[in-house]
């Protein structure tokens, strides 16, 4: 059975604690224009999905609606190449949280971000601790 490329509500990673906790506790992947900050936990009952979170710059991108078209485009790479990550994780009996980074100064394309998003999501599934 195929999975569906979704993005849903139980995926978003927002609570400030575990933020807080992922920033003290967390490891970090980059691949240029993307920082992840990552942990990887055990399946509890609060934690059973892998949960992401995104973030672009205010310093860099005064306006609002440029960091909201970048925080889409994350999000849209994303949801796209979750799938072999999921899986490995889930056969590991894992879930993780993620949180994205964007760490450019200009406004990107979808390429690179889609680029960049696959080489942090490869680095994902090879380096996490198993």
């Amino acid at each position: 059975m195929v999975q569906k490329a979704t993005f849903g509500r139980a995926e978003k990673l927002k609570s400030r604690k575990a933020i807080d906790a992922l920033f003290v506790q967390g490891r970090s992947v980059a691949y240029f224009p993307i920082r992840v900050k990552y942990v990887v936990l055990p399946i509890t009952e609060e934690a059973k999905t892998v949960q992401a979170g995104f973030t672009v710059s205010k310093k860099h991108f005064k306006r609002a609606v440029h960091r909201n078209r970048i925080k889409r485009l994350l999000r849209e790479a994303y949801r796209l190449q979750k799938a072999p990550l999921l899986q490995l994780l889930a056969s590991q009996k894992k879930c993780a949280q993620l949180f994205f980074i964007y760490t450019d100064k200009q406004l990107p394309d979808y390429a690179t971000v889609s680029g960049a998003m696959a080489q942090c999501m490869h680095s994902l599934q090879n380096s996490h601790p198993a």
